[in-house]
């Protein structure tokens, strides 16, 4: 079963995202940065769904560029989702750096979709 790192600080989001997605993956929450960076230090990861928002728990641009650039894994999948509208130099760095994006809301099949299409087209 792949597993997947969910960095989202919403409990309410973390609960819909870990039931819509149980079934077909091993889901790990991070609420905050450094919650994120301990997981990604001690496990493998298939993808990161990455919340750019934290609320003062961090944030997900800090989080992909410490897997880009400090722990050099690129070949990690990175799927970036918001609920808010991102700065022109935000929207560059993760259109970069980042395999995908999502808005929220979202619902269970643009989620499972957009994370299996990531997952099967390295």
């Amino acid at each position: 079963m792949k597993k997947l790192l969910v960095v989202e600080d919403n409990k309410e989001t973390q609960l819909l995202i870990k039931v819509s997605l149980r079934n077909d993956f091993d889901v790990k929450i991070a609420a905050s940065a450094d919650n994120a960076f301990s997981l990604l230090s001690d496990n493998h990861f298939d993808l990161v769904l990455l919340d750019v928002n934290l609320n003062g728990h961090g944030d997900g641009k800090s989080i992909l560029k410490n897997i880009r650039e400090e722990m050099k894994n690129n070949d990690l999948r990175v799927l970036v989702t918001t609920a808010y509208d991102l700065s022109d130099d935000d929207k560059k760095y993760f259109d970069e750096n980042a395999n995908g994006f999502i808005q929220k809301p979202f619902d269970k099949k643009i989620l499972l979709s957009s994370i299996n299409h990531l997952l099967n087209n390295n």
